[in-house]
């Protein structure tokens, strides 16, 4: 019989508490232990070739953490909670039994990326699912149900409008995972089966990726690599549009099917060759950080164009939905200002973000409150060697975060602001938002467990001996390149991650073989892209959205052939790119 206690009405399993204090536990000895040992003196040298010297049977050990992570997850339909800890567990002891890393070095790295997750991984996701909950609380959401129900009541279309170019502009503004939670509750507020909410959000927010939060994953491939910014952007601009412009496409196929979508297949081809042909255009002869906004209301505009002069001759429901009074078989229109009081929210949201980042308080903000902590027990302790770099360099491990600036920081800020508009008593506002940390307590567990194992993936070598392996890939490097960026997203949860972690040795790699390396860096960040759908920590953060912890390992095979499948189309513009057009 399970033992259980109550929360505000919530019950909350003793069990899932354990597993939560497993991680801050952890955290919490690492902080005393660095507290009073300082500062270690020695150093310790990367070895990529660990098992014998051979590349191929090294880089089969160094997968077995995220092997053992799906396979629970997806195979045997662990709880996400589980499999990630139980990867963790396998990456221990890889780690310091096969590569050769001393435990202290690997303590250290797991804690630094639990900090990580903690924020602003975590707290991003704690307020963007607040707001959704306050508009849920307040009523307001009815509203917003009611006013898209005007637009069009058509499901297709929906899709289209909201999974698809909401989910862009929100990527492009704030990113962390924030367009997942934000939509995918969106999404069942709308009516959508919590699980079709999951894949459609998830499966949206790949290509779009590239150009998140004004580009920062090109901008930290510039910072890693020392390639100009532009021509990177020029790049990835001519490979990830192509995947882009079938995006919306699929995500109707995902939904009704080929025989739904027959009716509005124009529309969906219309909206994706309006995103990708503006953000080839902008990453091409504008500036990189405009690229997702333009393309994104790109997106809008024609779907709102298309919907004021034509309507699909039929209303596509969900199975077992009744159509209902009002225009387009849809809900009548509500009062305006009703409507405007409802989304003001998600209006908030982007005003906010954009004019953060698009002023100098960006840099004022940052300037007063960043935060840069060298790691403890790891900065400059562990050494990068040959053929990673072309001389020893000393891998830095520093905790840098500008608190009033990450998203996670935005987010809330715009949740205070929706108290106000939207009428909520204070002590209301802070009822919805402690039962939205509850909500969001075991996905926590998990994030932190993920992230513990990418950062020591990183410092213990093991990710870099995956990455060795995919570049030895000669004529197929490009596509090679490709899904090396998918991994590296998959593992550390972003395509900024990826090319932090990959974006130097695909440089490296592809000089070897005679490869310009910004067509190198480019495709990498291209391919990264595709790993924001099954990246465990995304997969987590949509089921936490919905409600729907342990169903991580069903999301995952519902979006794992289309990311593949995509990823593979941006692999064969890659390759088509380096040996046609070259």
């Amino acid at each position: 019989m399970s033992i259980k206690t109550k929360m505000k009405g919530n019950p909350v399993k003793l069990g899932g508490l354990v597993w939560l204090a497993a991680p801050l536990l952890f955290l919490g000895a690492f902080a005393r232990w660095a507290w009073v040992a300082g500062a270690d003196s020695y150093r310790w040298y990367q070895d990529y070739l660990p098992v014998g010297g051979d590349l191929a049977l090294s880089a089969l050990l160094a997968l077995t953490p995220v092997v053992v992570m799906f396979v629970l997850l997806g195979g045997f339909k662990k709880p996400s909670h589980v499999s990630a800890i139980s990867a963790l567990a396998a990456t221990f002891l890889l780690a310091t039994l096969v590569w050769g890393m001393p435990l202290r070095l690997a303590v250290s790295s797991a804690a630094f990326g639990m900090m990580m997750a903690v924020f602003p991984i975590l707290w991003t996701l704690s307020s963007a699912v607040w707001i959704f909950n306050m508009l849920v609380e307040s009523g307001r959401f009815e509203v917003i149900k009611k006013s898209l129900g005007y637009v069009t009541g058509d499901r297709r279309m929906q899709t289209i409008l909201i999974g698809f170019c909401f989910t862009t502009l929100l990527e492009s503004l704030a990113a962390f995972g924030a367009p997942i939670a934000i939509v995918s509750a969106m999404l069942v507020g709308f009516g959508f089966p919590p699980m079709l909410a999951g894949v459609i959000a998830l499966l949206a927010d790949t290509t779009p990726s590239a150009w998140g939060t004004q580009s920062m994953p090109i901008v930290v491939l510039n910072s890693v690599t020392g390639l100009d910014l532009n021509s990177l952007a020029a790049v990835i601009g001519r490979q990830t549009p192509v995947a882009s412009a079938l995006s919306p496409a699929l995500l109707v196929l995902v939904l009704s099917g080929w025989k739904g979508f027959k009716g509005v297949w124009h529309v969906a081809v219309a909206v994706g060759l309006a995103y990708a042909l503006m953000a080839g255009v902008a990453s091409n002869f504008l500036s990189p950080y405009v690229v997702g906004i333009l393309a994104a209301l790109a997106a809008i505009v024609t779907t709102l164009a298309i919907l004021r002069f034509w309507r699909p001759s039929g209303t596509w429901l969900l199975p077992g939905e009744c159509p209902e009074g009002g225009a387009d078989g849809c809900l009548p229109r509500p009062a305006a200002r009703s409507i405007a009081r409802a989304w003001s929210p998600y209006f908030l949201l982007v005003a906010v973000i954009g004019l953060v980042n698009s002023t100098g308080l960006k840099h004022l903000l940052a300037a007063v409150s960043t935060v840069r902590v060298e790691w403890p027990g790891l900065h400059n302790l562990v050494w990068k060697t040959a053929p990673v770099v072309p001389a020893p360099e000393a891998y830095a491990a520093v905790y840098s975060q500008p608190l009033l600036l990450v998203g996670g920081t935005l987010v809330f800020l715009t949740g205070l602001i929706t108290v106000a508009v939207l009428g909520l008593k204070p002590s209301r506002a802070a009822s919805i938002y402690l039962g939205t940390l509850r909500q969001t307590l075991m996905p926590g567990v998990t994030i932190v467990s993920i992230l513990g194992i990418a950062y020591l993936m990183n410092y213990s070598a093991m990710t870099y001996t995956i990455g060795l392996a995919f570049a030895s890939a000669g004529f197929w490097f490009p596509m090679a390149t490709t899904f090396l960026g998918m991994l590296g997203c998959t593992l550390a949860g972003s395509v900024a991650a990826s090319n932090a972690l990959f974006g130097n040795l695909s440089v490296v790699a592809g000089e070897q073989l005679g490869i310009d390396p910004v067509q190198s860096a480019g495709t990498l960040c291209s391919g990264g892209t595709m790993g924001k759908s099954v990246a465990p920590q995304d997969l987590v953060i949509a089921s936490a959205t919905l409600k729907m912890h342990g169903k991580e390992g069903e999301l995952l095979r519902k979006v794992f052939w289309p990311s593949v499948v995509l990823a593979g189309i941006i692999g064969a513009a890659a390759m088509l790119q380096q040996h046609l057009f070259q």
